[in-house]
């Protein structure tokens, strides 16, 4: 059972990592930027990319909470 949870998280750790290399965008020069007046919305793909990594990342918190209890 401990190896399989070490497993899914070696899995959901590189997942995430990838993940979070192909949000990267090239130009963040107003995304950084706390007074600016650009306003950005995610849509379409970014959106499920955003929405995918919240989902891998509360998976890999749940899998890291159950190892540590076992």
């Amino acid at each position: 059972m401990n190896t399989i949870l070490i497993l899914v998280q070696i899995l959901l750790s590189i997942s995430l990592i990838a993940l979070i290399f192909l949000q990267s965008s090239g130009s963040a020069e107003g995304r950084g930027n706390f007074f600016s007046n650009v306003s950005f919305e995610k849509r379409g793909w970014e959106k499920f990319m955003f929405n995918l990594t919240i989902t891998i990342f509360v998976l890999f918190i749940i899998s890291s909470l159950v190892q540590t209890l076992l």
